[in-house]
């Protein structure tokens, strides 16, 4: 499989972008546990620093507010696609008429 940067494939980015949707989705505090240990391996993993979490801030909550903010602006471009994609199509039968 094609990978996005050196170990981690787009299998393992989708495995990020779904824990940061269920902690967004949830008050379970293990849902946010989940999101910083897969930081924390992937830091591990790169020799990177393990994610910053202190009063002022949290690599892991900012990491969800990312990927979430993502996935709706990727909706939302899925969602436009398609519906201008029925535009044409409505507007081509119109003219069929």
């Amino acid at each position: 499989m094609k990978t996005i940067t050196g170990l981690y494939s787009v299998s393992d980015w989708a495995e990020l972008f779904t824990l940061c949707a269920k902690a967004k989705d949830s008050t379970d505090e293990a849902r946010y546990h989940a999101v910083n240990a897969w930081l924390t391996e992937y830091s591990k993993t790169h020799d990177l620093p393990p994610p910053e979490e202190t009063n002022d801030w949290s690599d892991t909550r900012y990491v969800i507010k990312e990927a979430v903010m993502f996935l709706e602006k990727f909706a939302e471009n899925h969602h436009d696609d398609f519906d201008n994609r029925k535009q044409v199509q409505d507007e081509k039968l119109a003219q069929n008429k």
